[in-house]
């Protein structure tokens, strides 16, 4: 049991430290976005748009998925397929649709709260979301523990989002 602790800490801890200096460091490394106009459905229009990238990942998920069901170990439809591959392309979809529905909404609470010079954060967490399905999906396939730094990745910086917009709320 500890040695699964720790491999997932090692693949956690790292990509605990890749997203946290990729948001602090957001402003310089993504002065390139178009940041919008100080009005609500600029925002909103701006969060929109950089949704597409969650969407993007779920929707490759999803299609690789419909591309193995074709299998013949795999096309009887079953929860828990006979083929390891379409068994993990499941579990990243499934996975992918939480963390979508997630970054959506905190993605767009921040949208609306943050001072329009931070919004720079939503679109490194936009990479952040892509690098992390990537490497949780290449990690799943090698074995179940290697998914946590992709996991890490997609899942950190929406937690921190959902602490932002919890502090907002109450003060």
């Amino acid at each position: 049991m500890i040695r699964k602790q720790l491999t997932v800490a090692a693949g956690a801890l790292p990509g605990a430290l890749v997203a946290g200096l990729v948001l602090y460091q957001s402003n310089g490394l993504f002065d390139w976005a178009d940041l919008p106009a100080d009005d609500p459905g600029s925002r909103l229009a701006f969060a929109m748009r950089w949704l597409l990238v969650p969407g993007l990942a779920l929707l490759v998920g999803v299609a690789v998925a419909t591309r193995r069901a074709f299998i013949p170990t795999a096309i009887e439809g079953t929860r828990t397929p006979e083929h390891y591959g379409l068994e993990i392309n499941l579990r990243y979809n499934q996975n992918t649709v939480e963390q979508v529905i997630l970054a959506a909404i905190a993605w767009t609470g921040l949208a609306l709260t943050l001072p329009v010079d931070r919004l720079g954060l939503i679109p490194a967490m936009a990479v952040l979301f892509a690098a992390g399905r990537l490497s949780f999906w290449v990690g799943y396939r090698f074995h179940p523990l290697g998914r946590a730094f992709g996991f890490v990745l997609t899942a950190l910086p929406t937690l921190g989002a959902y602490a932002w917009l919890v502090w907002w709320a109450v003060s």
